[in-house]
């Protein structure tokens, strides 16, 4: 009997990834999501509001991942002393994807506590012909490092508020980089509802009672 209630939650697993990963019909890398003109990363370094960096959507900025590490002649922009970017197409887990149906934004910065963290975005705009825009829809990975980290703030890098921004924290004495990865309703397809993954938590509950019901 417990082998058979095991085989149908995995079964429900199956069917439940399913609906959960994104659905590859309605994907579109985004470079060739219909009429974007370019794309704006909202920087915040100081001052009253976030900095604008424009970039064209077939840019080498964007379809390039510059080679660690990022310095002052290696970088696409740069933010605080010491903070330096590289944005590319990439897949959700951040690797670099020229026809990726995401945007990673990833940097150095070599401050840390009691300075505040860098890689402070905060929000990522598709400019269109047509005169609209749309932000970030949700993250789907980052990292945070260092002293200075504040990873709950990765949220408002999809907030849609331009005064609210992400700090992500410092690569000192590491060889990684500062990351957020985000997607777009129209490139990425829809985000899960909250539904659906609560039956997928529920089916995990499942699997753990079941597999303790036999210890």
């Amino acid at each position: 009997m417990r082998v058979w209630i095991e085989k149908l939650v995995f079964l429900s697993f199956v069917i439940l990834i399913e609906i959960v990963a994104p659905n590859k019909s309605e994907a579109t890398p985004i470079r060739f999501i219909p009429n974007l003109k370019s794309i704006t990363i909202w920087e915040r370094t100081g001052g009253p509001g976030p900095n604008p960096y424009v970039l064209d959507v077939n840019s080498v900025e964007l379809t390039t991942r510059l080679s660690d590490p990022l310095a002052p002649n290696n970088k696409d922009f740069m933010g605080a002393y010491t903070e330096f970017y590289d944005v590319y197409y990439s897949n959700a887990d951040g690797t670099f994807n020229i026809d990726g149906e995401y945007l990673s934004i990833t940097a150095v910065f070599g401050m840390t506590y009691p300075a505040g963290g860098g890689l402070n975005l905060a929000e990522v705009e598709l400019n269109f012909f047509s005169g609209e825009s749309e932000y970030g829809s949700f993250v789907s990975s980052y990292a945070a490092l260092g002293d200075n980290a504040e990873p709950a703030s990765v949220i408002f890098a999809v907030d849609g508020d331009l005064q609210t921004h992400t700090t992500m924290g410092n690569t000192v004495g590491l060889s990684e980089r500062l990351r957020v990865t985000l997607g777009f309703l129209s490139s990425a397809g829809p985000v899960p509802e909250p539904s659906t993954l609560m039956l997928l938590g529920t089916g995990f509950a499942a699997v753990l009672f079941v597999r303790r019901k036999r210890k």
